[in-house]
């Protein structure tokens, strides 16, 4: 099983895009890229070259298939096309063959699977980029493409052992009154059943539903009135049509992932963080006994069941922005037969045996596809796709320095000032002293993978520190779930506690201080600008010099009435429907008037995750206190900016904006 990370997509995607290599395993030769001046920007009188970045490797959306034979990925430039490669033969990927006429910069694909059955290619996503998700098929031989669901959302999906059969959990209708759905579609005739629907007390949730291999039943994810601190595993009987829970409702767990592979007819297992951290259990539907398989103290990272002479093993990680554990574990014991520490955060994209096409990157390393062949013993590794070293020269710019900084709590474990984990993005061709800027991360920062908009920052002279605030993923639940209800409040203090940090660690101002994030990341961005100065009984104060906010809500009441996760808003901020004042007082666009510093909004004008209205109602009130704003809108993008074009007109803005601010050009 993935982990939740490579499940989900990431909210802001601004990519990693185009080629070049060398050898067998790379693409191209970066030395000889062009530059286009239309991929120039310029910044404090020095010239940023976007053309490696945006072009240097437009692939994404690795989905390699042992029982294809195929990777299938992703290829950004004027368009966005789907390419296939032969797993054993030549991996350059700029020899793929392109398996159909879609250009995908224009829709959401997510969960690309293929099923062996017949041969073709299955996904969730939408038509024009507006998150109405039903299930897709491509056949890659022909390039036809048929939309096989008409539903409002589906939740995830999952075929059968024989794959003549998809179950999928739709969603329908909106909020309170919304419905979840498991339905079965026939493969080979088309014809739908609805099974069964849920009810208020547990709803269908994000997740993927794993058949019975005996076919008698399935089990999906739900949550205990809609509230996701609360997540559980239903059982469904096909034949009955009835459920039955499965776990213990009254414990608090996020969404419980369930693997595919069932240790025989009636034992499944899945992964809960019930006891504090991700960890492996399993379940048997005829003694209802529940077993925990691990007692890991990091969270699961990513997961596989492997067959190594004959017998079942678990491929398992641990991973935490700090450092990643390898481990093979004996089924259905749990047992741990070997273990070894790895650089790397790992995703394994698919298994054969016991072999393995795993992702593999870091903080300070952009991507990589290894497979791996595992043994009781040890793991041999064998580079099948790497960057080019020639385009690695070209776009790493910063050096990651993982750092710690005091917030202004006390860590109930030690009894010491609470400790937050962070890393700081060091240019290696820093501003002059006079002119030196950090952006740091609203949220979603701290994690060890690439970032490509880090690199380009540093590449124009920008340091940036990349932090985990309280409520952050990847140090177990207790951490993750210490914002809960309190949106807007401490994980908001702990930014400022980094800014003030960074800036007496860099002896850097805070007017050449700013804040930066996407959707969540959008609105701490507002939030940090707009603070009224005390939350929670907690003051604090930083003269922040600007913020870029993509994708952000401004009201968190509006959000929620207009947004497709609701139930997202109700477990961060609270409930609209009694605590209205808080979750108002909580939103920037009602402390619009106290805004610090310089503001960059940018959004997409098909944005169903968070509704650009969420930026145009906060750039309207700002101006109406005269405070310094600039809205960008781009026109059709939805929740994350896609395509070529795009991509290249965001980091413009992002670097005008800079430019105009810092020369204090920039006015209302």
């Amino acid at each position: 099983m993935k982990s939740l990370k490579y499940l989900i997509l990431s909210l802001l995607v601004i990519g990693m895009m185009s080629c070049s290599g060398e050898g067998g395993t790379t693409t191209g030769d970066a030395s000889t890229t062009e530059i286009d001046s239309s991929r120039m920007v310029s910044f404090k009188g020095r010239s940023i070259d976007l053309t490696p970045y945006v072009e240097g490797f437009p692939y994404s959306g690795f989905t390699p298939f042992y029982a294809a034979g195929k990777l299938y990925y992703m290829k950004s430039g004027a368009t966005t096309d789907l390419l296939e490669l032969d797993l054993d033969g030549d991996t350059d990927l700029t020899k793929g063959k392109k398996v159909s006429d879609i250009d995908y910069s224009t829709r959401n694909v997510w969960s690309i699977r293929y099923n062996k059955n017949d041969k073709q290619l299955y996904w969730t996503g939408d038509e024009k980029n507006d998150e109405i998700i039903n299930l897709t098929r491509l056949n890659p031989e022909t390039g036809e493409v048929t939309k096989l669901t008409d539903v409002p959302y589906i939740f995830g999906y999952r075929w059968n052992d024989t794959g003549d059969k998809v179950a999928y959990i739709a969603r329908l209708g909106d909020k309170a009154n919304r419905l979840g759905e498991l339905r079965i579609l026939d493969l080979k005739t088309d014809e739908e059943t609805k099974v069964i629907q849920d009810k208020a007390e547990m709803r269908y949730t994000w997740g993927t539903p794993s058949w019975q291999p005996n076919g008698k039943g399935l089990v999906v994810t739900a949550l205990k009135d809609a509230d996701r601190s609360f997540g559980n595993i239903v059982y469904i009987d096909l034949e009955s049509k009835t459920q039955r829970l499965v776990t213990d409702a009254s414990k608090r767990r996020s969404f419980p992932g369930i693997f595919k592979e069932w240790l025989d007819d009636y034992t499944f297992m899945y992964v809960s963080n019930e006891d504090g951290f991700s960890n492996i259990y399993s379940y048997n539907l005829a003694t209802e006994e529940s077993s925990q398989l691990t007692k890991f103290t990091t969270d699961l990272g990513t997961s596989e069941v492997i067959t190594i002479d004959g017998e079942k093993y678990m491929f398992a990680t641990t991973s935490s922005p700090i450092e990643t554990q390898i481990y093979l574990l004996e089924l259905p014991s749990g047992n741990v037969v070997m273990q070894k520490q790895s650089d790397a955060s790992l995703g394994v994209y698919d298994s054969d045996g016991n072999k393995m096409l795993v992702s593999a990157g870091s903080n300070a390393s952009m991507f990589r596809i290894d497979e791996m062949t595992v043994t009781k013993d040890g793991i041999a590794s064998e580079t099948k796709v790497d960057v080019p070293q020639a385009l690695k020269d070209k776009i790493y710019k910063a050096t990651p320095e993982r750092i710690t900084y005091p917030t202004f709590d006390t860590d109930p474990e030690t009894g010491e000032p609470r400790e937050l984990h962070a890393y700081l993005y060091k240019p290696e061709n820093p501003l002059p002293a006079e002119d030196q800027i950090v952006m740091i991360q609203s949220f979603y920062g701290g994690g060890n993978s690439f970032s490509t908009r880090y690199q380009i920052l540093a590449d124009a002279g920008i340091y940036v520190l990349s932090p985990s605030p309280r409520g952050s993923r990847g140090f177990g639940k207790d951490f993750a779930a210490l914002n809960d209800k309190d949106l807007g409040g401490n994980e908001i203090i702990d930014v400022f506690y980094a800014a003030k940090y960074i800036s007496e660690k860099l002896n850097i101002p805070p007017e050449n201080i700013g804040v930066f994030g996407g959707s969540h990341g959008g609105y701490a961005t507002m939030r940090c600008l707009t603070f009224p100065g005390e939350i929670n009984g907690n003051p604090v104060e930083f003269d922040w010099g600007f913020g870029l906010s993509h994708a952000g809500f401004s009201d968190i009441i509006h959000f929620y009435e207009n947004c497709n996760i609701p139930d997202w808003v109700t477990l961060e901020a609270g409930d609209p429907k009694t605590e209205a004042d808080k979750l108002n007082d909580r939103s920037p666009l009602y402390h619009a008037d106290k805004m610090k510093g310089h503001l960059l909004l940018t959004h997409g004008t098909n944005d169903s995750r968070v509704p650009i209205e969420g930026s145009t109602m906060m750039a309207d009130s700002l101006k109406k206190y005269n405070k310094p704003v600039k809205l960008v809108k781009f026109e059709g993008q939805g929740h994350g900016i896609k395509g070529l074009e795009n991509t290249v007109v965001f980091y413009q803005t992002w670097f005008d904006f800079l430019e105009e601010v810092t020369s204090g050009e920039l006015k209302n």
